[in-house]
């Protein structure tokens, strides 16, 4: 996965402050949809990342080549984090095949549980979140982004912070439809998708969570109807079919849905 890694120049960011910490290539910002917090509470909170142009880094599954973002927690005692909501990424080609990533700025979110033996007051929150950013090099990262949430005994929600957390939220996949009637099917070859939307899909791209499914660089073919819709995957050879096809469909260039399917 660190096809890249050995020929980067391998500089690491540890700097540390309050919200936002900078290192080359990368800004990183811990923001919080809330000001205040309740004992016993959930709140929305995002590890934002600002890239520099023409900069990258990498989805969960960062495709052929590439190491997805990690964070480690470090939160008051009793409070626990939920795991990472990752946006739809793009595909991102270069020599060594496809990748999975993102550029420009994007928002991990996540949510946090406040124990509901939490006293009032600040309470310091902290991501350590190490990173692989790439242009023609990669370089690894890492850095704690910091956060003071208050706890209150009423949540508040941070009016400017709103709008963002929402903007985020709408790049998040959606659940795949259940009258889609959507199935996978198998050959030798390849993986077919096969789905009803009811409209014409003019463009489909499949993102698979799992390395090793589908070959990344290949052309993906969709056929398309009125009524329903096919994307041919190929399969990559001497693997053995997976049980389930798990990934990211994303829909003419915008709506992206979460696909979870048995094969057959």
């Amino acid at each position: 996965m660190w096809k890249r890694f050995f020929s980067a120049v391998l500089l690491c960011a540890a700097a540390s402050w309050l919200h936002a910490q900078a290192a080359p290539q990368t800004t990183v910002t811990l923001i919080s949809e809330n000001s205040a917090a309740a004992p016993g509470s959930q709140v929305s909170v995002g590890i934002q990342f600002q890239l520099e142009p023409g900069w990258h880094i990498y989805w969960m599954n960062p495709g052929d080549a590439g190491q997805a973002p990690s964070v480690q927690w470090a939160l008051p005692a009793g409070w626990t984090a939920s795991a990472l909501d990752w946006p739809a990424p793009f595909r991102l080609t270069n020599a060594a095949g496809v990748d999975y990533g993102y550029e420009g700025q994007v928002t991990l979110l996540t949510k946090l549980k406040v124990p509901a033996t939490a006293k009032p007051g600040p309470a310091n929150l902290r991501a350590d979140v190490k990173w692989l950013v790439c242009k023609e090099q990669c370089i690894p990262q890492k850095t704690q982004a910091q956060l003071n949430l208050n706890v209150a005994a009423k949540s508040a929600v941070d009016l400017d912070a709103k709008s963002q957390f929402t903007a985020v939220r709408s790049k998040l996949p959606k659940a795949l439809p259940a009258d889609w009637k959507a199935n996978v099917l198998s050959n030798p070859r390849q993986l077919l998708l096969n789905f009803m939307p009811g409209a014409k899909v003019e463009q489909a791209v499949f993102f698979p969570a799992e390395p090793q499914v589908i070959e990344n660089a290949a052309q993906q073919k969709l056929s398309s109807t009125s009524v329903r819709a096919q994307l041919a995957l190929d399969r990559v050879k001497g693997v053995k079919k997976p049980a389930a096809l798990k990934g990211v469909m994303v829909l003419n260039g915008a709506e992206a849905y979460n696909v979870n399917l048995p094969i057959k």
